[in-house]
């Protein structure tokens, strides 16, 4: 098999992208819209910029080289054994969509016996995306392998690539098969989710009836939460597609897609006699950040700030406390969950709009977010104390 095996598409669009067309001359930055795949072209400095075709060569020489070493490792991994490069009859690469930092592909492999396979292909071609391709890669592999039980998918191959227009880095990993993004958006009588289908078209419904999302994505965050280094998942926002869902068997299946940061953000416990009495203060902190940041979202992913209903806040506390039950399994310290909302209740309520605010100052959401947050933080905090009242 070689490189005319491979085929190269832009979703939204019906014809395959060749060498030479209009499409394989624009440049990879390219406008898109919102919804409709489609690309704003305009001139292109040949010498400087990289282009959609410039992206898809690069693409087809990481999956080729080697001996195709990058896909047989995620064949064999999906198939759960050996498998070789003779295997692979052809490979369709699709440029899905533009984010901050990458450009994925989705990569669809067609084997010899008929059947197919679908991987994503992280891509980056800007210095902030190139520097955070390898974090994230390294932080992905790393989490994968010190946690049983895997939310995040799993990662193959990282490549970087010298070309005349830059550097273009591309990490494989597992195509979550009819996970789509979702996003607050606006609806005819009451503030709607929208789930972008994988068939491009969307399922619009009451922010009540999807609020164990959002549990589950607190429950996820949670359990990736190291109780003793007191290292989290951070940043991460829904603005940005980090979490994805499907709906199967009359419940929504929720995954995380990216790790762009792992590390403590709180300054306590220089040694391991204070680790342990700070587990819990570290705790609350994770948890009062947590109830914000899952409030935050953006118009259909990309228009004006908003904030989700107060419902979410006791969607994200079950969540939380869900992964306490679970991590009370592994740590020698008794009941999590119960200790942790007995510490909750000692607070009074000026205590935690305090220690809010405290929070707020001390991290990187942006003015608009802020302003929001702040405008509603008094019944956040009151919304907390109510729950926990009652636990």
């Amino acid at each position: 098999m070689g490189k005319n095996r491979f085929h190269f598409f832009i979703s939204g669009e019906e014809k395959e992208v060749i060498p030479g067309s209009e499409l394989w001359e624009l440049p990879l930055s390219g406008k898109r819209t919102v919804r409709d795949g489609g690309f704003q072209s305009g001139p292109v400095n040949r010498d400087t910029e990289i282009t959609i075709g410039d992206y898809f060569s690069a693409s087809s020489e990481v999956l080729s080289k080697k001996e195709f070493s990058i896909l047989v490792t995620g064949l064999e991994s999906f198939f759960q054994r050996p498998v070789t490069k003779n295997y692979i009859h052809s490979v369709s690469v699709f440029l899905e969509k533009h984010g901050a930092f990458y450009h994925p592909l989705k990569i669809r492999v067609e084997l010899k016996d008929s059947q197919t396979c679908l991987f994503v292909l992280n891509g980056a071609v800007s210095t902030p995306g190139l520097s955070l391709i390898e974090t994230e890669y390294s932080l992905i592999s790393r989490l994968n392998e010190t946690y049983s039980i895997q939310y995040l998918p799993q990662v193959f191959g990282l490549d970087v690539l010298e070309t005349k227009h830059g550097k273009i880095g591309f990490f494989l990993g597992e195509w979550f098969e009819d996970y789509t993004e979702f996003h607050v958006t606006v609806g005819r009588d009451e503030r709607q989710i929208v789930i972008w289908e994988s068939d491009g078209n969307c399922c619009y419904l009451p922010e009540k009836t999807v609020l164990s999302i959002y549990r589950e994505a607190a429950r996820i965050l949670t359990f990736y939460y190291n109780i003793e280094t007191f290292e989290q998942i951070f940043p991460w926002h829904h603005a940005a597609g980090d979490f994805i869902v499907k709906q199967a068997d009359g419940q929504f299946h929720v995954r995380l897609i990216t790790v762009r940061g792992y590390s403590s953000l709180t300054e306590f416990g220089p040694n391991e006699a204070d680790r342990k009495s700070h587990i819990l203060p570290s705790l609350l902190i994770f948890f009062f950040n947590l109830t914000l940041r899952m409030r935050l979202d953006r118009l259909d992913g990309t228009g004006k700030a908003v904030m989700l209903g107060d419902e979410v806040i006791r969607a994200t506390t079950d969540g939380f406390l869900d992964a306490l039950d679970e991590k009370s399994k592994d740590y020698d310290y008794g009941n999590l969950k119960l200790s942790f909302i007995a510490f909750v209740k000692g607070w009074s309520l000026d205590q935690i709009l305090d220690i809010m605010v405290t929070i707020i100052e001390s991290g990187d959401m942006n003015p608009m977010e802020n302003r929001l947050i702040m405008e509603n933080l008094e019944i956040h905090c009151r919304v907390l104390e109510v729950i926990f009242k009652t636990l």
